[in-house]
């Protein structure tokens, strides 16, 4: 599953309110580039605002601005996340036709989860109490703040660490490992074993589904990209012959109005007689119906004659009313049946006048199709149109083997992801089975491999001045032997260095276990928080590797006043879009002289 960065625009509140250009994330960077005091900050914050995270913005911003929006692509669908600013948490999902406000962060914190195909985490709270997995302590390991993110590695303010463990735990989600204090352990065993076994059906029915296309369609790999080059090509064939297509349209026009009013003349002849046959239907019915009531009375009559014996006199009026009462009613019976037989009667002549009529018209589109095809054959692009035709269908039979294959690569992709899925699964069921102490197998793998991850990226950003980095069994960093905490010894280039490489080792290792790290790093990197050309570049460059390994997955964001590192074509630079004060801005009202400059595309 891909879930990716598009958008993000502050909207204006009220006539006099500020706004922002609609800013286009990259395929993998995004920069945030402007002089101090342009305002790259407040746009940082208005994404982690737009997706759930609780950030102080400035009281103008406050007044100004009504709401921060982002848009995702969730498997290439949008999703729109609609951030109402102001001191009530209020956000809105719009996702195709449905549209949900969430009042309560919980509530939304699920649907969130829900949008990353993350199972939500059933944590346990310093009072022992159930929680589960706020944005507001997702988001921090995926964004680093200019105030406090880069005084360590991840960082809350006191009032929202209330989860028992809360670092630990976010990076065991974000590694696809079980949570370290699950709140009621049987419930998240048992919880664990039914998603195992819903992964396990759903991916025996994707695995169908996937061997279906590839057995059925004969598909190949490497087919897209001839079959993208072979359509452009048709495309521009079909489009070099749009004058001979007009000059066939412009010859067909008077047969192709009345072909269409002959057909809308079939269609409401076709309607009345579907009309006619189930009223014939349903009088047929009655008429069974009643011919059974004429059966009764004919009967109740011929009984009142059998009757009369048991009178011993000759003018017996014993059953005189019942005969009277029957008589009446047979008669009366008789009456409707021969009125509704002659109502069926000419409703069956109205089908078959109906009938007559759709014959005719039928016969009259026929006339007027050959006389069409006739027109088209004795035209000046007579020649051509085979040729036409030929392309035209191709082009279609090529589209439709495109949409196949792109459907293949969906569905392999859905099904790689299921198979990642249910290793998470396999280790949950594991690691909470009750009674057999706590497996550490897949947590000590994992703790390995962010210890050896962490040292690589030290060295790829040309951090001199620490020897070694490890993570111990609660996930805790230490550096050269020492645990890293805000107060801890490292100067503030070594600092920065380090939480650059937590971040990037965090979310290489989930990418490589298959977790459930978003792909998203996000940075708010004031001048004095900038690293080297030649650090920072290699920085960059390992990253590009990693997206290449896994691709459409990986997308990084971060604000520098100058930077000079030469990115790739789809990637993104912000830069402010109105002036005011003549200063450049990334905020400002709508207005004459205020207009957004157009969006700068990194060449």
């Amino acid at each position: 599953m891909s879930v990716r960065l598009e958008s993000f625009q502050y909207l204006p509140r009220g006539a006099d309110g500020w706004t922002s250009r609609l800013l286009h994330f990259g395929s993998m960077f995004t920069t945030v580039q402007g002089p101090n005091g342009s305002g790259k900050t407040p746009i940082l914050k208005g994404v982690m605002q737009g997706l759930g995270h609780e950030v102080e913005l400035p009281p103008e911003i406050l007044k100004r601005c009504e709401s921060a929006q982002v848009t995702l692509q969730v498997d290439g669908r949008p999703v729109l996340l609609i951030r109402r600013l102001g001191p009530d948490f209020e956000i809105t999902v719009v996702d195709g036709e449905q549209s949900e406000t969430y009042t309560n962060e919980a509530m939304y914190a699920a649907r969130l989860l829900a949008l990353l195909n993350a199972e939500a985490p059933h944590l346990t709270t310093k009072q022992n109490q159930p929680s589960g997995l706020y944005a507001n302590i997702l988001l921090p390991a995926l964004w680093v703040d200019q105030d406090h993110g880069w005084t360590t590695d991840y960082w809350t303010p006191i009032n929202r660490n209330f989860i028992k463990d809360q670092r630990q735990e976010v990076i065991r989600f974000l590694l696809g490992l079980p949570a370290r204090h699950p709140f009621r352990q049987r419930t998240d065993f048992d919880d664990a074993k039914e998603s195992l076994e819903r992964t396990e059906k759903t991916i025996e029915m994707q695995r169908f589904i996937v061997d279906r296309l590839q057995q059925n369609e004969k598909l190949t790999d490497n087919e897209e990209p001839r079959l993208i080059v072979r359509q452009a090509e048709l495309r521009r064939e079909l489009g070099a012959n749009t004058g001979a297509i007009e000059a066939v349209r412009s010859a067909t026009a008077f047969f192709d109005r009345e072909i269409a009013a002959l057909e809308a003349r079939r269609n409401q002849s076709t309607t009345q007689h579907e009309i006619l046959t189930q009223r014939r239907g349903q009088l047929n019915l009655i008429l069974s119906e009643l011919d059974g009531e004429e059966e009764i009375l004919t009967a109740n009559v011929q009984s009142t004659d059998l009757l009369r014996q048991f009178c011993a006199s000759e003018g017996c009026q014993m059953f005189a009313t019942s005969e009277r009462s029957f008589g009446r009613s047979l008669l009366f019976l008789k009456d409707q049946i021969k009125d509704l037989k002659t109502y069926n009667r000419q409703l069956g002549k109205d089908v078959q006048s109906v009938e007559h009529e759709l014959a005719a018209i039928e016969s009259a589109i026929s006339v007027k199709r050959d006389e069409r095809e006739q027109a088209i054959a004795g035209s000046l692009q007579a020649e051509i149109l085979g040729k036409l035709s030929a392309i035209t269908k191709e082009l279609v039979e090529v589209e439709l083997r495109l949409a196949k294959v792109q459907q293949y690569q969906t569905e392999q992709k859905k099904f790689d992801r299921l198979l990642e899925k249910r290793e998470q699964a396999v280790t949950a069921v594991s690691e909470l089975r009750p009674g057999r102490g706590r497996s550490v197998g897949a947590t000590e793998d994992a703790r390995k491999m962010l210890s050896d991850s962490m040292q690589q990226w030290l060295t790829t950003l040309g951090t001199q001045n620490t020897q070694s980095a490890h993570f111990d069994e609660n996930f805790v960093l230490y550096v050269d032997g020492a645990k890293f905490a805000a107060t801890t010894y490292q100067s503030g280039s070594t600092r920065t260095r380090i939480v650059l490489a937590f971040h990037a080792a965090l979310l290489d290792v989930s990418m490589a276990l298959g977790g459930n790290h978003p792909g998203w790093l996000i940075f708010d990197a004031p001048k004095q928080h900038e690293l080297s050309q030649t650090d920072f570049d290699a920085y960059a460059e390992r990253l590009v590797l990693l997206a290449t390994k896994y691709p459409q997955r990986i997308q990084v964001a971060f604000s520098a006043a100058d930077l000079k590192t030469q990115f790739y074509a789809g990637d993104e630079k912000w830069v402010p879009g109105f002036t005011m004060d003549e200063k450049p801005r990334f905020l400002g009202p709508r207005g004459k002289d205020s207009e957004p400059a157009p969006p700068l595309v990194i060449p």
